[in-house]
């Protein structure tokens, strides 16, 4: 691929190869950079994968934000799918957060209110993300202005909580009603965003474990092993920490009920 011309662009270099597709970033006619997602060869006729592909390209469509990755198109190119998405001069949270980037401090409300906007209109458009992580935010390095990305896994916003048709996403980023398969809705996402957002203040994550069971067993006790972001770090501000708290209630019932609440709180 390195080298070569797909489906129009010029191809200069692979960034990345996820579970399902290769990372690429490409150039158009005028030289304008790109991201190249191509679905993985081995699942060219892979039916549940290629329609998981679709639908990560369909969600992306109908978001339109500017702490969501921009949608640019998707199509077939010599039987292989593939979606051109934004380019992001930036490595992805995840990475700035092991880097120790001490920029994070200093644009820490920033990156927070933007996470906790992007995440409010994909709710609003009617969908839940399901994968919210600090790998799956980009942090553009001229600006620090965070932009969410990967919808694969995502599913229309239920009207009440309705149990996910299987367990997907990262472990240590899902509610603990995700893990013991109940019913979720938006408050799901809203627990991810809490668990990001600690990281993102403290540099670790507030409840760690092997495996699943081991994190599952840890959320039945979930407050005894939470420890407040400013016992870690004390300088973080009393109103943010406030805020991510209410985000990682256990119950459901006491955390938000909407992502738009989150943001009209952290912009106080």
């Amino acid at each position: 691929m390195i080298g070569t011309t797909f489906a129009d662009f010029n191809v200069l270099e692979k960034i990345n190869q996820g579970g399902m597709a290769d990372v690429y970033l490409v150039t158009n006619r005028l030289g304008e950079r790109f991201i190249l997602r191509v679905l993985l060869p081995v699942y060219r006729l892979h039916w549940a994968r290629v329609r998981q592909f679709n639908w990560g390209c369909k969600v992306m469509q109908q978001l339109d934000h500017p702490n969501i990755v921009h949608f640019y198109g998707s199509g077939n190119f010599r039987g292989l799918r593939y979606a051109v998405i934004e380019y992001v001069d930036g490595p992805n949270l995840k990475e700035a957060i092991l880097r120790n980037d001490p920029n994070l401090r200093a644009h820490q409300l920033k990156l927070i209110i933007g996470m906790a906007s992007g995440l409010a209109h994909v709710h609003e458009r009617g969908f839940l993300h399901l994968d919210f992580k600090p790998e799956n935010i980009l942090v553009p390095r001229a600006t620090y202005e965070p932009k969410i990305l990967d919808f694969d896994l995502a599913i229309r916003r239920p009207a009440k909580p309705k149990r996910a048709a299987k367990l997907s996403g990262t472990p240590f980023y899902l509610a603990p009603e995700q893990l013991a398969r109940q019913p979720v809705d938006e408050r799901a996402d809203i627990f991810s965003f809490g668990i990001t957002a600690y990281e993102l203040l403290t540099g670790r994550k507030p409840i760690t474990g092997e495996t699943r069971e081991e994190i599952l067993g840890k959320y039945a006790d979930f407050n005894e092993h939470l420890r407040p972001p400013r016992a870690l770090v004390p300088d973080i501000p009393h109103a943010i920490e406030r805020v991510v708290l209410k985000c990682l209630e256990k119950d459901p019932a006491r955390r938000y009920p909407a992502m738009s609440l989150v943001v009209r709180d952290l912009q106080k």
